[in-house]
């Protein structure tokens, strides 16, 4: 198999170089071809690098990087048949925690290079990825693996990308430090919104159109979204006023949103959003513009090396991966981390 591997530095709250290294003599000894590790300088590398791969005729190229990092790879990769791979080196890591690798910060104290073991035991599978427009042409698309939004966490993202070093000191803390910052006095806006054709006209506070689960790092937004299934599970959320955005958040962490009236859910191949006045759009925690846009899947465009490990039921057939995890399963997994962690330290 070759490979390369595409290294943001600039993602997560240390350096993860030394661990790419290690991760990438880990797979030259299982056969592994690896090209190159390719460092990222700047916004677009990313997405360069993968389409050169892709080019080269790699079989897979895998990303160490955060989500967003990894949505430029995918906008190099979709539609080829080069593999995308995680090893998460970033803050969130939501599509890590997705497929069940170990992310920094755990127990796990080479997360990295774990992940790499679990990616050559994996298999590859045909998921779709999103996709986000402007309306008529007025710039270019972005994929996305995991979500993309309209509204108050575009904001969010936005506003912490503008204090990148307080997002590398403080990590998710960043992200929660700005939403309650923001939660004092966002407000909806009007908007026309066309799901599938079916026209919507409500004041809109956020718009999240998912591709898996997982929504930030722990909250479950979209339980019944699966990644080959060619929809995108789409949450509205109503309101016009600082206090109905709070109740939102709240709502959201808890999982009490689903069954809420003010909560609109539709799976869709395709929305269409316009808002009376421009609200900032983000492709997994990236922003990268304004409203109006056309937010549609592009179904199983992507390869995506999948771990032993990954859930079952974010795939349509569920073979060859676990059982959704229970609280009960969470504390074992947390004790074999512990035991790991004690066990690498000797």
């Amino acid at each position: 198999m070759r490979a390369s591997i595409i290294f943001n530095p600039a993602a997560g709250q240390r350096t993860y170089l030394d661990e790419v290294r290690q991760a990438a003599d880990f797979l030259a000894t299982r056969g592994w071809d690896i090209a190159a590790i390719e460092e990222t300088r700047g916004i677009g590398d990313a997405t360069t690098y993968a389409r050169e791969a892709a080019a080269h005729g790699h079989d897979v190229v895998f990303v160490a990087g955060g989500d967003g990092t990894i949505a430029q790879v995918v906008d190099g990769l979709v539609g080829t048949a080069t593999a995308l791979a995680v090893l998460p080196a970033g803050t969130g890591n939501v599509f890590a925690r997705q497929i069940n690798l170990p992310v920094p910060g755990g127990l796990q104290l080479r997360p990295i290079l774990e992940s790499a073991r679990l990616l050559a035991e994996g298999q590859v599978r045909a998921v779709d990825v999103g996709r986000i427009t402007p309306r008529k042409g007025r710039g270019p698309s972005r994929h996305f693996l995991c979500w993309g939004g309209v509204g108050f966490d575009a904001e969010v993202s936005m506003a912490v990308s503008k204090e990148m070093n307080r997002k590398r000191r403080l990590g998710i803390l960043a992200f929660l430090a700005t939403g309650f910052f923001l939660l004092q006095h966002y407000a909806g806006t009007g908007a026309i919104v066309r799901v599938d054709g079916r026209r919507i006209s409500r004041r809109m506070i956020m718009l999240v159109a998912n591709n898996i689960q997982l929504y930030g790092v722990f909250i479950r937004m979209a339980p019944a979204a699966v990644l080959d299934d060619g929809r995108l599970d789409v949450f509205y959320f109503e309101g016009s006023s600082p206090l109905r955005t709070a109740l939102h958040a709240v709502r959201v962490i808890l999982g009490l949103h689903i069954g809420d009236p003010k909560v609109a859910i539709y799976q869709a191949q395709q929305v269409e959003v316009i808002t009376y006045r421009p609200l900032p759009v983000h492709v997994d925690g990236d922003a990268i513009g304004y409203t109006p846009v056309i937010i549609e899947v592009v179904p199983r465009a992507l390869q995506l090396l999948t771990p032993p490990c990954a859930p079952a039921d974010l795939f349509m057939d569920g073979v060859g991966a676990v059982a959704p995890q229970t609280p009960w399963d969470w504390v074992g997994q947390m004790t074999h981390d512990a035991h790991t962690a004690v066990w690498d330290m000797r």
